[in-house]
């Protein structure tokens, strides 16, 4: 094959399937990101936030119980709109727009979908539809418990490509580990488990979640980080508060000797 023919037909792949279909083996994965504005996870699970033009899964630990991802993207939703256009797909039918507003969020920019619980594929070809008409941030909360129908990974792909080509911002919640074909598309995974309530004078003011990188693409998998999701309060908006590592000291056993340089003061 002459070198015109490949560079034709590299070029033409590239068209038909996103500028990061094809990479040679000697280039770096620049990556651009979405400043969350949450410093611990920009600056811990991915450097810059979360990736644009590649999927990104909050994930729930387990299928029962509290686990903080869909708080977390609704408040990332709001965060968000302040700057930009948003749309929430919302499959299982929960959201409350005034929640968002409570969020802190633009109104204004926010555009709900409610395409019907467990039309996944529905609701990703709503998405796709946005995001290739230049819509820059987007989230899919699939949610729920039903069997999705038939036929939705095809529309998977047909976002995952729309995210790629125009370098847009897609979070996508599930209840519990994603399924194979999300699992397998997406560039991160971040998996949210609840880390107990958080309370002020015996009221329930937030939650804490662990978050864990269990996928990244684009940097080391593995980083784990604590958020408070602190409520929406009378006079104060709901927010995401970055939680600092707290690290036990070892204590010394009962009767154990001290370190000479201890004793000596030194």
């Amino acid at each position: 094959m002459s070198g015109d023919s490949l560079s034709a037909a590299l070029a033409t792949l590239r068209r038909r399937y996103g500028p990061r279909a094809l990479q040679r083996g000697d280039q770096a994965d620049t990556v651009e990101c979405w400043a969350t504005g949450i410093p611990t996870l920009d600056d811990s699970v991915l450097p810059g936030g979360l990736p644009r033009g590649r999927l990104t899964v909050l994930a729930a630990a387990a299928r029962r119980g509290p686990s903080g991802r869909l708080t977390l993207l609704q408040s990332l939703t709001a965060v968000a709109s302040r700057s930009r256009d948003v749309a929430y797909v919302d499959l299982p039918g929960t959201l409350d727009p005034g929640f968002l507003a409570d969020l802190g969020a633009d109104l204004g920019a926010c555009l709900v979908l409610a395409p019907g619980e467990g039309r996944w594929g529905r609701g990703m070809a709503m998405g796709r539809s946005l995001v290739a008409a230049g819509l820059p941030w987007l989230g899919i909360a699939l949610g729920g418990t039903s069997r999705p129908a038939s036929g939705w990974d095809r529309a998977l792909n047909a976002l995952a490509e729309a995210v790629s080509a125009r370098g847009s911002v897609c979070v996508i919640t599930t209840s519990g580990p994603p399924a194979p074909a999300l699992a397998h598309a997406a560039s991160l995974i971040l998996t949210c488990s609840a880390a107990g309530w958080h309370r002020v004078h015996g009221d329930v003011t937030g939650l804490r979640v662990l978050v864990t990188a269990t996928k990244c693409k684009v940097g080391a998998p593995g980083a784990s980080v604590s958020v408070l999701l602190r409520y929406p309060r009378p006079y104060s908006v709901g927010e995401v508060i970055g939680l600092p590592t707290v690290v036990a000291p070892r204590l010394q056993p009962a009767g154990a000797e001290l370190p000479a340089a201890a004793v000596s003061g030194a």
